[in-house]
């Protein structure tokens, strides 16, 4: 994963407008659950590649250690999101606190899930937060805390200092003494929750 820089180009103002989506798609992530369908786009007002973005969550939804593991559901991004049960979308901080606000209050730093969409935080995206030192972990975490969302998920507290943080853990706001953890389940088995 790359290291975070500044954010790519954005216009000032979001368009809100997602048409950009990413080509292609993948095989089927997982052996065995219910199939999810999603479909990946960013939106109008970034210059950045869709299939860049796309690329990141692939491998994230493919990992071993993420909801695949439990053997309830598989992943497969698909072209269109018209055929798709899940939409993935990177926005402007802005356009994320206006879509996310019939459900969450973003306050121009976090992601959201809602109902079959999720949006994530281009700022967050592009330079992490400070208790993550890696982005790329930073970004595992992101996509599993809000797909976890998506799969009926709620927000769960640290366990306890020095244990592994759950995955629907807020760890984007705090650590709250626990340790940062990308993964639902970390050992490839076992769901933290």
């Amino acid at each position: 994963m790359p290291p975070a820089t500044s954010r790519p180009p954005v216009k000032a103002n979001g368009t809100g407008v997602f048409t950009r989506t990413a080509a292609g798609g993948t095989g089927v992530f997982g052996t065995a659950g219910s199939l999810k369908k999603y479909c990946v786009q960013v939106e109008e007002a970034i210059d950045f590649s869709p299939d860049e973005f796309a690329s990141v969550i692939d491998v994230v939804l493919a990992g071993d250690k993420s909801w695949i593991a439990s053997k309830k559901w598989m992943f497969q991004r698909v072209p269109s999101c018209d055929g798709a049960n899940l939409r993935i979308k990177l926005a402007i901080p802005k356009t994320v606190d206006r879509l996310c606000a019939p459900v969450a209050q973003t306050v121009g730093k976090f992601s959201c899930r809602n109902g079959s969409n999720i949006y994530i935080n281009l700022d967050r995206w592009t330079l992490g937060v400070k208790h993550f030192p890696d982005l790329g972990v930073y970004r595992q975490m992101v996509i599993n805390h809000e797909v976890g969302h998506f799969l009926g998920h709620s927000h769960v507290a640290c366990g306890g200092a020095g244990q592994l943080a759950p995955v629907m853990q807020r760890q984007s706001d705090t650590l709250d003494g626990c340790v940062l953890n990308p993964y639902p389940y970390p050992d490839g088995v076992h769901y933290l929750g």
